[in-house]
C-alpha cells in the first residue's frame, strides 16, 4: 500500500467536509423528530375526544404505541420508551416515544427519543433495552430495520434528562455475521444485563440449525465501551415446535433465581431457574404464562427500592379513526412465590387515584345474579372481592353492565381452577375460594387473582351508559364474602415538555 502526506489545506478541507456531513445529518435528524412530533400534536384533539380512551393507563399523546422499550429508573425518574408510530394509529414508521414519571402513575410526555435514520437506510427503530453506559447514563441498544438484514445499534443520551439522543457513529455493532456459521432468523429485541463484572446481551429469534426452533441468543461484551461483542450461542431453546420464534426476551437475576421472559407470538411466558454463564445456558425449573390476556412484549426495570417492575404493552385494537391505539398495562411489581412461580401485583402507587372507599355486606348467591348497581357503578373503578363456593360451578362479577346487556364476565370455576375474563381464560389454584382485584379504565380491564397468582389484561366494548356491576353464581350455591371498591381519578399526562 502506498502512502502520501496531505497538506494542511487538504486536511482542513477534509475536516470541513466531514463537519458538513455531520451538520446535514444533524439537520435531517432534527427535522425527522420535529415532523414526527408535529404529526402527533395534530392527532391529539381527536384522540383526547374519544370517551372510551383509558385515563390512567399510560398512553402516548396520540397515535399508535406497542412494545415498552428501554425501561429504566434514573435519577429519581421512571423512564419509559416505547414503540410508536407518530404518523397514524396503526403499526408502522417505528420510532421510540418517551415519557417519565416520579410515581409510575402520572407522566410527563417527552420528545420522541429515537427515529429511523432514513439517510442511513434505516426504516424502523425496533425494540431494545437500556443499561448503564461508561458515562453513568443509560445507553440503549435496539434493532435497526431497513432494506437489509437486521442489525443491533447503540444510542447514547446527551443530557441527564435523557431528552437528546445520538446514535453511535460506528453503528452497527452486531450484525448477523457475528454468528459465524450459525444461522439465526427473525433476529431482534436486545436486552442487556451484567453479572460477574461482565456485560451480556440476549436477542430473540429462530435457530435454523435446530430445525427452525425458537431460541434466545447470548452475547458477551468484550470492550468496556460496549462496542465489541462475541457470540456465546443459544442460551435457551424453546421445546414447543408450534412456536417458531421468540421476541422481546428478558433474562435477569431476581429473588435468588434467574428469570426469563419471552413473547412467543402468543401470551407472554416466563421461566424461573438458573443461569450457567460458563456454559452459556439457562436451566428452567418452573414455567408459566405471564398474562393470558391481550398484553405482550415485556420489559423490566429495577427502582431505587429494589422492586422489579414489569412493563407490558396492552393491545386495544382501537379503530384507527379514533386517533389512538394501544396503552401500557399497569406497571406490575414482580415477586417469586415459595414454590418458584412468578407473582405480579399492580404498583401500590395507583392507590393515590382512589376516591372514597365503599363496601358491600356479605350475601348468599344461589344460582342467581344480583345487581349491585345501586351501590357500585362506573367505568373507572378498582374493586376487591372474595367469593366462597359451595356447590356453584362458577361465581364472579359482571362489569360494564347496561340495560339488557350482560357486561364483561369475570368468572371462577372451582372444579377446574379456571379464571375467565370475557373470552380470556387462565388457571389458578384449585379451591373453594377466590380473591379478585380488578381495574376498569374505560374499555380496558385488568384482573388479578389470589394476590397476583394470575393476571389478565383485556378490553371490553361498552356504551357510556353501561356502568353497572353484578355478582353471580351459576350451577349451585356460593357466597360473596366481601366486596370493596373505589372510583378512580384520571392520572396526569403532562404535555409541557413535548416540544
Amino acid at each position: 500500500m502506498r502512502y502520501h502526506l496531505l497538506s494542511r489545506r487538504q486536511v482542513a478541507k477534509m475536516w470541513a467536509a466531514a463537519a458538513a456531513v455531520r451538520a446535514v445529518s444533524a439537520d435531517s435528524e432534527n427535522a425527522a423528530v420535529a415532523n414526527a412530533m408535529k404529526s402527533d400534536l395534530a392527532a391529539v384533539p381527536k384522540a383526547s375526544a374519544d370517551p372510551n380512551r383509558p385515563v390512567y393507563h399510560f398512553h402516548p399523546p396520540a397515535n399508535w404505541n406497542n412494545d415498552p422499550n428501554g425501561t429504566v429508573w434514573y435519577k429519581g425518574w421512571h423512564h419509559l420508551f416505547y414503540q410508536h408510530n407518530p404518523y397514524g394509529a396503526v403499526w408502522g414508521n417505528m420510532h421510540w416515544g418517551h415519557a417519565r414519571s416520579r410515581d409510575l402513575v402520572n407522566w410527563e410526555h417527552l420528545p420522541i427519543a429515537l427515529w429511523p435514520s432514513k439517510e442511513k437506510g434505516e426504516e424502523h427503530v425496533f425494540s431494545g433495552a437500556a443499561i448503564e453506559g461508561p458515562d453513568g447514563r443509560p445507553w440503549v441498544f435496539y434493532t435497526s430495520i431497513g432494506n437489509r438484514p437486521p442489525e443491533q445499534w447503540l444510542a447514547m443520551p446527551q443530557d441527564d434528562d435523557l431528552i437528546v439522543w445520538k446514535k453511535h457513529p460506528a453503528n452497527p455493532f452486531l450484525t448477523l455475521e457475528i454468528h459465524g456459521g450459525t444461522q439465526v432468523n427473525e433476529w431482534r429485541d436486545p436486552f442487556l444485563f451484567r453479572e460477574g463484572g461482565k456485560t451480556y446481551m440476549v436477542c430473540g429469534g429462530n435457530l435454523r440449525q435446530s430445525g427452525g426452533r425458537a431460541a434466545v441468543q447470548l452475547y458477551e461484551a468484550t470492550s468496556p465501551d460496549l462496542t465489541a461483542w462475541k457470540y456465546r450461542g443459544p442460551v435457551f431453546e424453546y421445546r414447543d415446535r408450534q412456536v417458531y420464534n421468540v421476541e422481546c426476551p428478558n433474562l435477569f437475576r431476581f429473588g435468588g433465581k434467574w428469570v426469563l421472559l419471552i413473547s412467543p407470538h402468543r401470551p407472554c411466558e416466563y421461566f424461573v431457574g438458573d443461569l450457567n454463564l460458563a456454559e452459556g445456558k439457562f436451566i428452567p425449573e418452573t414455567h408459566g404464562v405471564l398474562d393470558a390476556g391481550r398484553s405482550y412484549a415485556s420489559n423490566i426495570s429495577f427502582d431505587s427500592a429494589g422492586r422489579c417492575i414489569l412493563w407490558l404493552w396492552g393491545q386495544t385494537d382501537t379503530n384507527p379513526e379514533m386517533g389512538w391505539n394501544g396503552v401500557m398495562a399497569m406497571p406490575r411489581v414482580l415477586s417469586i412465590s415459595g414454590d418458584g412461580y412468578l407473582r405480579q401485583t399492580p404498583a401500590a402507587e395507583f392507590q393515590a387515584l382512589r376516591g372514597e372507599s365503599k363496601a358491600s355486606p356479605a350475601f348468599a348467591l344461589n344460582s342467581q345474579s344480583v345487581s349491585l348497581s345501586d351501590r357500585i357503578s362506573g367505568d373507572c373503578l378498582e374493586f376487591e372481592a372474595e367469593f366462597a363456593c359451595d356447590t356453584a360451578s362458577s361465581v364472579g362479577l359482571r362489569v360494564r353492565c347496561g340495560a339488557g346487556k350482560g357486561g364483561l364476565e369475570i368468572a371462577f370455576s372451582p372444579a377446574s381452577g379456571a379464571l375467565a375474563v370475557g373470552t380470556v381464560r387462565t388457571s389458578v389454584s384449585l379451591g373453594k375460594t377466590i380473591r379478585l382485584r380488578g381495574f376498569l379504565d374505560k374499555r380496558v380491564v385488568e384482573v388479578y387473582a389470589n394476590e397476583g397468582e394470575a393476571a389478565i389484561f383485556t378490553t371490553t366494548d361498552a356504551g357510556p351508559d353501561s356502568i353497572g356491576v353484578e355478582a353471580f353464581a351459576a350451577g349451585g350455591n356460593a357466597r360473596l364474602v366481601s366486596l370493596k371498591w373505589w372510583a378512580l381519578k384520571p392520572a396526569s399526562f403532562s404535555m409541557d415538555r413535548f416540544r
